[in-house]
């Protein structure tokens, strides 16, 4: 597969995880306004339980690859922001992963707070691509965090896509949390 696929094909990945990303915010906001609301959220929400750590595990795998191959094979070099968001995003395979394996739902603290940094790094970085001003020097002359390596749709860089990444990979831990049973407080013996 060639270059100009490749990207394509992440920028479609991006996309759909956005898609994802809305939908599972959607259900989860009707779900509270009313019974159907609610049905429909239980139905697929219920349809993923027990996956929510392994979709989220495939997410982050799907974006260290990426990113790998962005860096070693497409030889675009990481610029400043792109490490830290591959600090966030690469342990997250083999936490997500490790969890996923041993059915740990007590990850998702770890994971969320690593994913909540990624999206807020990516997202500055998509802002400081949209807005250079923003930069203010934060990144090396050499690879500057402001320029995009390539824009598909009109918005698509790939701090977008990490950021896509990140917001499903919370979604998931999110869709977990829901669907875990709620700890039932013991009652004294009578």
């Amino acid at each position: 597969m060639d270059f100009q696929s490749v990207r394509f094909f992440f920028a479609l990945l991006a996309l759909a995880a956005n898609a994802a990303t809305i939908g599972i915010v959607v259900l989860g906001i009707a779900g509270r306004t009313g019974s159907a609301g609610a049905d429909l959220r239980e139905r697929v929400f219920g349809a993923l339980r027990g996956l929510e750590l392994w979709l989220a595990f495939v997410v982050a795998t799907t974006a260290t690859l990426g990113s790998l191959y962005l860096s070693e094979v497409a030889d675009l070099i990481p610029c400043t922001f792109c490490w830290y968001q591959r600090i966030a995003m690469y342990p997250l395979v083999v936490i997500l992963g490790i969890a996923a394996w041993r059915s740990d739902h007590g990850v998702r603290i770890y994971a969320a707070a690593l994913a909540g940094i990624g999206a807020v790094i990516a997202a500055y970085h998509r802002l400081m691509q949209a807005f250079p001003d923003l930069g203010g020097g934060t990144c090396s002359t050499g690879v500057p965090c402001t320029a995009a390596y390539f824009t598909l749709f009109g918005f698509v860089t790939i701090p977008y896509m990490a950021l896509s990444g990140f917001l499903l990979i919370l979604a998931l831990l999110w869709i977990d949390r829901s669907n875990s049973p709620v700890p039932q407080a013991s009652l004294p013996d009578a």
